[in-house]
């Protein structure tokens, strides 16, 4: 028993408050919702007769509409409160899902991807929020929780690709029916999340709020470097935006294979979200980073040598079990170097990067792979995470964690 709780102590914060319980279900069914929509949604795209650069243009869509509102949102949640901007963004998302299920055309699917944009855009400030309800020393197990809730959540949607065949082998579906299906579960198990987050918002103590769009950032170096190096890694992203197609076209893989590896893959993030703080105690956040993403750089060219879908799938899983040290640990060392009351517009300009590149990258991947060459992106994305992971450390070794 006692060695349970030394385990349990390790991965989870000290004080886990109601908010933030409600706050973890909400992403739960979130993840469970996107677990089904990564596997079935560019499938379903191809079945209605787009090739790659359409792919990637209605997806460059919705970056563009969530980098129109990232910084509006954060700064109007630091002068007015998180919980209006975020029920403002439940308001853009949810007509562009429903559009999404109603429409087939190159245009409409456009304009809801742009609308659930815009509902992303808010998400600037669902990091904040979440950080607001633990300490600084609960930062990294907190996010690790939080990661790891939500791949194992995205895990089990993914294991739902495995329907889509069961539908038409069994009950008579066509493929592209039986992709719509999964789309309307998947978007149910957002609806049903929405309420939740809206219960982690009763009893949030917000910071003295400013009335009038004022302007706040007194950390701008740290904003302009991750803004940098979110940009380098998401230009490279651009690959893994179109992977679905990619394995589609290269090894004729359908959503059940696909399905299953993203599964899969999702366990190795779980584990990669409970292992990373404690790594990061021994080592130092900065430098497990740093490291992690210095690994994963030679599996990206690895990628375009992949003799068959098996292969490639031990690639991918190495690959993410070693990147995935990142994904709690990025997040926590970027608000532990900010002062509170700018969190929310500082995280609104690095998304607001982030997503500006989203919309270069799928763009630029969905040309390489039809004009260049199928295997030119995770060539490109060699290059570029060798520098990402260089960079990081350079730029961010001499930074100072804020003490308010």
């Amino acid at each position: 028993m006692t060695a349970l709780k030394m385990k349990l102590a390790s991965i989870v914060p000290d004080k886990v408050a109601t908010p933030a319980k409600f706050f973890l279900v909400a992403g739960v069914f979130n993840g469970f919702g996107n677990g089904i929509f990564n596997v079935v949604t560019q499938l379903w795209l191809i079945t209605l007769g787009f090739k790659s650069l359409d792919i990637g243009s209605i997806m460059m869509t919705n970056p563009l509409g969530a980098i129109l509102f990232t910084l509006p949102a954060g700064i109007l949640a630091d002068r007015y409160g998180k919980r209006k901007i975020i029920i403002l963004g439940f308001l853009f998302s949810t007509p562009g899902f429903l559009i999404i299920l109603t429409s087939t055309s190159f245009e409409m699917l456009s304009l809801a991807w742009f609308l659930v944009g815009l509902g992303n855009g808010t998400g600037a400030v669902f990091g904040p929020l979440y950080s607001s309800f633990f300490d600084a020393k609960d930062m990294d197990r907190a996010f690790g929780l939080q990661g790891f809730l939500s791949i194992m959540a995205s895990s089990m949607g993914s294991l739902m690709g495995f329907i889509p065949s069961l539908l038409v082998e069994r009950y008579g579906f066509s493929l592209q029916s039986s992709y719509f299906v999964m789309r309307a579960l998947g978007t149910m198990f957002l609806f049903v999340a929405f309420p939740f987050f809206i219960m982690s918002l009763r009893g949030l103590t917000e910071p003295e709020i400013h009335r009038g769009v004022r302007f706040n950032l007194r950390s701008k170096s740290i904003v302009a470097k991750f803004s940098l190096l979110y940009t380098i890694q998401n230009i490279a992203f651009g690959f893994f935006g179109l992977f679905p197609y990619y394995v589609n076209t290269k090894f004729g893989v359908k959503s059940d294979a696909l399905g299953a590896l993203y599964s899969a893959s999702t366990f190795v993030q779980a584990g990669a979200n409970i292992v990373a703080p404690r790594i990061s105690k021994r080592i130092g956040t900065l430098k497990t980073i740093s490291a992690a993403l210095g690994l994963c750089t030679p599996f990206w060219f690895m990628f375009a040598f992949a003799p068959d879908f098996t292969w490639l799938s031990a690639v991918y899983i190495s690959r993410l079990s070693i990147s995935s040290l990142c994904n709690p640990l990025l997040p926590s060392l970027f608000f532990r170097l900010l002062y509170q009351d700018e969190k929310a517009t500082a995280n609104s300009i690095t998304n607001m990067a982030s997503m500006g590149s989203n919309i270069v990258g799928p763009r630029l991947a969905g040309y390489l792979m039809q004009d260049v060459s199928l295997d030119a992106p995770p060539l490109l994305g060699t290059g570029l995470y060798a520098l990402y992971s260089a960079s990081f450390y350079l730029l961010l070794r001499n930074e100072k964690e804020k003490t308010s």
